[in-house]
């Protein structure tokens, strides 16, 4: 059998949108990638996955330019309501309101809105943003079958599903996004660690031409189905027009497709109604947290679902994975640059593995709503069923505000306690899953404000560190920019003579990540400004090793 070899500094095993990611964000700090991805082209299939992307991943795609076509691909005219009733014929139970992309509008915390993007149309715009880049490439069709390491780089073997032919990659360093089955986990023996096991489910993917004139309910994103035993199923816009998913909820084993009686669950929920529907694919699956007990080692890393997976109550997988990718890209950049140390990569697991634990805390909260006990008389005549759907229409809108709001798990997570973050003593915030603190505080993302020229000052990060100068006076900044030099770590300067920004950042020179985290602030340099690079650069954590 043939081979052939291919150098490139980062291969990514998986073009998920987690990979896909990772090799855009890789394109902007100038780092070349290859994602490999064993199937014929980037998923268009309309399956029941991902569809909203927090206003932290849209930061992402505004650095990367896809916001406009991400846009699209959601009606922005569509209420994000959830709608709580016993069938789209019976009682309404109560209604969770959130405004439309057209009437919410940008929030005041950030450059860019919360958006609804099916991931069959998501991923696609990731995947020619990177066949369009400069410095990132993909190769479809091909498998990763195995992995070898050694103290100057990674070798990986793959296989050319179309033509057999044996692809021999060799590159710096290894990521594995491919999933929760991960050839590349597997490879490095971590395993992957069942934090809760909640229940299984089945999704249908149905087609309705037009639901609307067959309930009362007004418009919206989402039905909850709640019966005496609790929700029992959901049904959510995938497109805002005619695509649905269809989830039957919390049974106590794996349900087999083609056994399982699916029309008769749509029934019950659509009652006597007469909604005309097709069943394009219906789909089991687990739900269950899952974390890896390392994200990596060595020169080989994991992000997304290969680390984590969770319930979907609230969104939070696919945004946690692409922020994995975001907070990975720019250590391995700078690792290939050469400033960085491998103790960057230590840094990249603590800072990241604590907010899936995080996050996962708010999807298990938000489904222990779900199924609820105490709603056996929701389907009782007179005043008992009365007042026992008008509690239970309050609990499901009180329960689950913080997964129909959840701008604190967006933008709210801080690597407070991460080896590569110098703290200043000042107190955290609160960590809200749905309100958000800005804050300046080390550790914590940048926070946004609109500078004179237009821009958010989110668009100054990245690449390489900033140093963004507050004084009234532009401030003696030699001492620190010797230092980055001496160190390697390229650096910026961005004087800002805002009053109401230089308020919102609290001390005159704050130093912010490639990938928008504070890093270090004062109102002066210290005296020993070295010291700050080489601990940003991860190096301490290198001659910590070596005394040992």
């Amino acid at each position: 059998m043939a081979s052939k070899t291919i150098e490139i500094p980062i291969l990514i095993a998986g073009g998920g949108p987690v990979g896909l990611a990772l090799a855009l964000d890789l394109n902007f700090h100038g780092t070349p990638s290859l994602v490999v991805e064993r199937t014929a082209t980037t998923g268009k299939e309309p399956l029941a996955k991902a569809g909203t992307f927090n206003e932290r991943t849209m930061e992402f795609c505004r650095r990367w330019g896809l916001i406009d076509r991400i846009a699209e691909g959601f009606p922005d005219d569509l209420p994000r309501d959830t709608v709580y009733c016993t069938a789209l014929d019976g009682e309404l139970l109560g209604r969770s309101s959130v405004p439309s992309a057209r009437d919410r509008g940008i929030p005041p915390v950030s450059p860019e809105m919360m958006r609804r993007c099916p991931q069959y149309k998501f991923d696609p715009i990731l995947a020619d943003g990177v066949m369009a880049s400069e410095h990132a490439g993909i190769r479809y069709n091909t498998r990763m079958d195995r992995f070898e390491q050694d103290e100057d780089g990674v070798t990986s073997w793959l296989t050319d599903l179309e033509s057999n032919e044996q692809i021999i990659v060799r590159s710096q360093y290894l990521v594995g996004c491919d999933g929760v089955r991960s050839t590349v986990r597997e490879g490095l023996n971590i395993p992957l660690e069942v934090i809760a096991d909640l229940d299984y489910s089945l999704s249908a993917m149905i087609e309705i031409d037009d639901i609307d004139p067959f309930h009362t309910f007004g418009r919206c994103e989402r039905f909850m189905f709640i019966g005496p035993e609790g929700t029992w199923a959901n049904m959510t816009s995938v497109d805002g027009l005619k695509l649905w998913r269809f989830t039957v909820v919390g049974v106590e084993a794996s349900l087999q497709p083609e056994k399982f009686d699916i029309d008769s669950v749509i029934r019950r929920a659509f009652g006597n109604a007469g909604v005309p529907y097709t069943i394009k694919k219906v789909v089991p699956w687990r739900r269950a947290q899952t974390l890896a007990r390392h994200y990596g080692h060595g020169r080989v890393m994991l992000a997304g679902d290969s680390t984590h997976t969770t319930s979907p109550t609230g969104g939070h997988g696919v945004n946690t994975g692409i922020a994995d990718a975001v907070g990975l890209s720019w250590v391995l950049s700078a690792l290939v640059d050469g400033w960085g140390t491998p103790g960057l990569l230590q840094a990249y697991e603590a800072e990241r593995r604590p907010v899936a634990l995080r996050n996962f805390g708010s999807s298990t909260e938000n489904y222990k709503v779900w199924v609820a006990k105490g709603m056996d008389n929701v389907l009782a005549d007179g005043p008992l069923g009365v007042a026992a759907r008008r509690n239970i229409g309050n609990f499901m809108q009180s329960g689950l505000q913080q997964e129909w709001y959840s701008q604190g798990i967006a933008l709210g997570y801080r690597y407070e306690n991460s080896p590569v973050i110098i703290p200043d003593g000042t107190p955290a915030p609160q960590d809200h899953p749905s309100f958000y603190f800005p804050t300046a505080r080390p550790g914590h993302r940048a926070p946004h404000a609109w500078l004179a020229d237009g821009r958010s000052i989110i668009d100054l990060f990245g690449p390489g560190f900033v140093l963004l100068d507050f004084g009234a006076e532009p401030q003696d900044v030699d001492a620190l920019c010797r230092a980055a030099q001496s160190s390697g770590v390229p650096l910026r300067i961005e004087r800002i003579a805002q009053p109401e920004v230089a308020a919102l950042y609290q001390r005159k020179l704050v130093l912010v990540r490639p990938d928008g985290h504070v890093a270090w602030r004062a109102d002066v340099a210290p005296a020993d400004t070295h010291a700050i690079f080489e601990r940003l650069r991860g190096a301490h954590l290198i001659l910590e090793q070596q005394h040992v």
